[in-house]
């Protein structure tokens, strides 16, 4: 082998000697630095959903019913006075007693026409006269006179009572919520905390919640139309659920 054919196979060998050595050294380097930090992407937090409910029960202190006069007569125009003068007797003495204009409501107006059927085959019925159905929802304030309410209505002409309710008032409806709301997330809360607790985590608090309410007034049933019967309200449940998501670590 010629002396320059040595000098170009040291120069190689010299070469590799050097990339060898810088590859391990980088290795080496990057040996000891530390992994970049994973940053979850936004809205991927860890979160434990739990559902709480909260129910107070209260005493109504509002009650409202409806009252209707049915008035029959063979013509319209005279349907319409006999209703005039029943209904307006009712609403009469209802205002004496105590209830507000703005508690009497129309909740129903109808004039139907009444036909018979012709004795004569293949004859269109008979016009016979007219009906008409005129209701009011009465509001009483105070429960404990809704009873003698529906005898005043009775009494002075109404024929038909029915759909009478126990209800809160909105003072006492926002108390009840108040109440029931505070009782559903701590509910919640403790929910959370035992699942939590049982998963070896810490939550970090919630970031989101969603409410839902539900109240329903308690009706009394009238059987046979027996307004004179005791007028006994009960209890009203008013009822506040919540959906709550906890962020934990």
């Amino acid at each position: 082998m010629s002396e320059t054919h040595e000098k170009r196979l040291f120069g190689l060998v010299l070469i590799l000697v050097v990339v060898v050595a810088l590859l391990a050294g980088v290795a080496t380097y990057s040996s000891y630095m530390k992994p970049a930090p994973v940053i979850p992407p936004a809205g991927t937090e860890k979160t434990i959903s739990v559902g709480g409910t909260g129910t107070v029960s209260m005493s109504p202190d509002i009650g409202w019913f409806t009252a209707s006069v049915v008035t029959q007569a063979a013509t319209a125009a005279q349907t319409e006075q006999q209703d005039n003068d029943a209904m307006s007797k009712v609403i009469f003495a209802l205002k004496s007693a105590g209830i507000a204009e703005k508690d009497i409501q129309t909740v129903e107006f109808s004039l139907s026409p009444i036909y018979q059927d012709s004795k004569e085959p293949g004859k269109m019925p008979i016009l016979v006269g007219y009906s008409l159905r005129h209701s009011i929802r009465v509001t009483v304030n105070d429960v404990n006179a809704l009873g003698k309410m529906l005898d005043l209505a009775i009494s002075n002409g109404a024929n038909n009572v029915s759909g009478v309710y126990f209800g809160l008032s909105d003072a006492k409806a926002k108390q009840a919520e108040s109440q029931a709301l505070d009782l559903a997330v701590k509910d919640a809360d403790n929910r959370a905390e035992t699942i939590a607790n049982a998963m070896g985590v810490n939550l970090v608090g919630p970031i989101s919640v969603s409410i839902g309410y539900y109240y329903a007034p308690v009706a009394m049933d009238l059987k046979g139309g027996a307004a004179q019967a005791p007028v006994m309200p009960g209890q009203l449940d008013y009822t506040v659920s919540v959906q709550i998501a906890y962020a934990f670590t």
